[in-house]
């Protein structure tokens, strides 16, 4: 049996996957780090006026009904390189867009993710 300790990147959009082989024991592990687009869509849970990002998923932004224990569809509307102590208030795409927007920094915060709740269209 051989194992390789190898740690994956930890943070906001990157996780692993592993697999351990029956027959030889051996473990394959691979890590993943999310690539975002814009107009494509997550899934979250909203809470009050509160969402949690499920930052590792990808939905089609029609998908209904909305997979449990999400109760969101979250429409990515910009993928940016973030500015110092960017939030969602960087995510205003015009003077005076009263647009609710919910945000996340990943890549180690070098990149804001901008999401709305899907409205279709």
């Amino acid at each position: 049996m051989t194992a390789i300790n190898t740690a994956c990147p930890t943070g906001y959009g990157k996780s692993y996957w592993s697999y351990r082989s029956a027959t030889t024991g051996d473990t394959t592990k691979l890590c993943l780090t999310r690539v975002y687009h814009a107009n494509y869509c997550i899934l979250g849970r909203q809470s009050g006026d509160s969402i949690s990002l499920a930052l590792m998923t990808a939905v089609a932004c029609r998908r209904e009904p909305v997979p449990v224990p999400y109760n969101q569809i979250m429409h990515i509307t910009g993928v940016y390189l973030a500015p110092a102590g960017a939030d969602a208030n960087n995510c205003r795409r015009a003077a005076g867009d009263q647009t609710r927007y919910w945000a996340a920094l990943v890549d180690d915060g070098a990149t804001l993710l901008c999401t709305t709740i899907y409205q279709g269209g």
